[in-house]
């Protein structure tokens, strides 16, 4: 049985995607041109992401194009 937890903050999505968590921030309300926004919710201040959702995510951002 994993320890790892299913849902993660942002500070543990930002380093679970290797980015920081301001541009993590960003995506997620969709302030990035290109990138879809991530699926998450909030819990009072806190922000949450299921790891599955960034899965999901990152499978279909690297198949959508970006045209300008």
């Amino acid at each position: 049985m994993s320890t790892e937890s299913s849902v993660m903050n942002l500070r543990q999505a930002a380093a679970y995607l290797q980015v920081s968590k301001a541009h993590l921030s960003n995506v997620i309300q969709g302030k990035v041109l290109g990138v879809p926004p991530v699926r998450s919710f909030r819990l009072g201040r806190r922000i949450l992401i299921k790891r599955e959702w960034i899965d999901d995510w990152l499978e279909t951002a690297e198949h959508q194009v970006v045209r300008s």
